[in-house]
């Protein structure tokens, strides 16, 4: 990034830390083993299509590969992600280095035995009617529409399954409401009472936590950046990373008001 006047920047993860492979690639792993092995349960995973999909399915193929994954069926059940995870495989020179070199053993990282893509309606119905244990992936990440809202309904009341939210939601979207994890949600006019249990690892997130943000600013001169506008967080994250700025020597931090105006010079 070439030194900047002004720089807008996101503010989704200020105070926090990500976790890291392997460390997270074991307590996905964990999950999947308390959920589907020991309680025979499911496991509902609300995902975006584009990009939190291919890398949950990446990540499963790594576990199946290394002998980890339980012998059970894996369905990713949105046809978005299903169009951009064909997108995907034909645009293998966008690959970061980890997964070039993982494809020199396994060329497809988004397809292993017992992974099933589902694009037809009566498909995905048929999967809520499935006795025993399954992983389900399913937009949307925010559980605002599409057929996740679905397979919630249909599971969130069955203390065996768990629901694992892997990114950030917006505040009041029932994927928000899910993290908090309440007794009882509402899905199609019915109050539900919320026994899967809940899990969050949003180290699957797109956006980067507080160190890899500051990272980012890192070949900046700070005497030559008059602003830094702080966005897309909510205020106490907005605030917690005004805090480190701060701390790194950034000065002239502003978290925007809605509807301010301010004038560059």
């Amino acid at each position: 990034m070439p030194e900047l006047d002004y720089l807008i920047m996101e503010s989704t993860y200020g105070g926090e830390q990500h976790k890291e492979l392997p460390d997270d690639e074991e307590r996905f792993h964990d999950i999947i083993h308390q959920t589907c092995v020991e309680n025979k349960g499911k496991l509902i995973i609300p995902a975006f299509s584009v990009g939190r999909t291919q890398e949950l399915v990446y990540l499963l193929d790594r576990l199946e590969n290394s002998g980890k994954l339980p012998k059970i069926p894996v369905y990713v059940d949105s046809p978005l992600a299903i169009n951009a995870t064909d997108i995907f495989r034909l645009n293998p020179q966008c690959y970061d280095k980890e997964l070039v070199e993982y494809m020199q053993t396994d060329p497809n990282p988004f397809g292993f035995n017992n992974l099933h893509y589902t694009r037809q309606v009566d498909d995905s119905k048929a999967i809520n009617d499935l006795q025993g244990p399954a992983i389900i992936i399913s937009a949307s990440g925010m559980v605002t529409a599409g057929r996740i809202l679905h397979h919630i309904y249909n599971h969130c009341e069955n203390p065996r399954n768990t629901i694992l939210m892997v990114g950030f939601c917006a505040p009041y979207t029932l994927g928000e409401k899910i993290r908090s994890k309440p007794e009882t949600i509402k899905l199609f006019g019915r109050e539900l009472k919320l026994k899967a249990r809940v899990e969050i690892m949003d180290s699957f997130s797109a956006h980067a936590d507080e160190n890899e943000m500051v990272a980012f600013l890192s070949n900046q001169d700070k005497n030559k950046l008059k602003n830094i506008f702080l966005i897309h967080g909510e205020e106490n994250r907005q605030e917690a990373f005004k805090k480190r700025l701060e701390e790194e020597g950034y000065s002239n931090v502003i978290i925007p008001e809605l509807t301010e105006s301010v004038r560059l010079n």
